[in-house]
């Protein structure tokens, strides 16, 4: 019997003593806005694009915000090399899983662009 009340007290001992550390710290507002007066031209392409992506197992343990940015740039990779992407419109197809999704693929539609004609304006 004191055995057992020994190892009963050892357990509530062991297992009371838990350590919490909590830090603090402070942090000032910089204002970091950044003005440029550089301005450019955008040529938008007539042609919409279609493009589906096929995420690496690695890319999809970053997210789906991720694998959207992935599947732009190759989508404007394969479309003649584009700058950016009017009208962006995605399409994500999921797989079920007991603990969660996991992303199939991602189809992304849109315009492709390209910025000409950079123009600098000088200050007076």
């Amino acid at each position: 019997m004191k055995q057992i009340l020994l190892g009963l007290l050892l357990i509530i001992s062991v297992s009371s003593c838990s350590l919490l550390r909590t830090s603090t710290s402070t942090t000032m507002n910089v204002d970091s806005s950044l003005t440029s007066t550089t301005t450019a031209d955008l040529q938008v392409s007539d042609v919409k694009i279609s493009y589906t992506y096929y995420p690496k197992k690695q890319e999809r343990k970053a997210g789906l915000n991720h694998v959207i940015s992935n599947a732009v740039a190759a989508a404007l990779k394969e479309n003649g090399n584009a700058d950016i992407l009017v009208e962006r419109q995605y399409e994500a197809v999921f797989k079920l899983r007991m603990f969660g999704k996991k992303i199939k693929s991602v189809t992304i539609t849109g315009y492709p662009a390209i910025y000409k004609n950079f123009k600098v304006e000088s200050f007076k």
